[in-house]
Parts: C-alpha cells; structure tokens; sequence
C-alpha cells in the first residue's frame, strides 16, 4: 500500500527500521536507553521521520505492554461519520497511524 499521508513515514518502511532498531538494542544498551528517551532521533537515525506533533513512546516489554489507539478528530458537520478502510488508516503490526 502506498503512503497516501506524505507526512507520516511509509508503514513498510517504519517497520523495517523498527525491527533494525529493536534487534540491535538487544545488544547495544545505549541504543535501548536512546530508543525509550527519544525515540523519533533512533527512528530518524533510520530514515524514518514523524511530524512533530507525533509523540512516539518506547515502553519496555518487561514491564508490561501499553498500546495507544490514537482517537480521530470527528469529520466536519455534513461529512459522513463512517470511516472506511479506504480512508488511509492503517493498522499494522507495529504501529497505528493514518499513513
């Protein structure tokens, strides 16, 4: 599926940098701790960008898992209410935005 949200990373591409990331911070503790401090700066490091108005959060899996499901604005009077798979939501294996 191509990225129809210019401004949100490809999905494909979010998940491949995210799998490189996460399987070098099993043995590079630096790359853990900057991966739960700033995420976007290792996820950048990468080639993958979010605007800044997205807040990404590493949480360890150790302690427990926390998934956000980010709750759209309601579309404008008038619009349809219904949101269709069309509509450029996409839920992957490892992320939920509007790519």
């Amino acid at each position: 599926m191509a990225n129809s949200n210019p401004q949100y990373p490809d999905p494909q591409a979010f998940e491949t940098a995210w799998a490189q990331l996460v399987s070098s911070s099993w043995q590079n503790p630096q790359l853990k701790s900057q991966l739960q401090s700033d995420p976007a700066a290792a996820l950048a490091s990468k080639g993958v960008k979010f605007p800044s108005d997205v807040k990404l959060k590493v949480q360890d899996g150790e302690s427990g898992i926390t998934v956000v499901l980010p709750l759209p604005a309601a579309p404008p009077e008038g619009a349809s209410a219904r949101l269709d798979a069309d509509d450029g939501v996409t839920v992957c294996s490892s992320c939920c935005c509007s790519c």
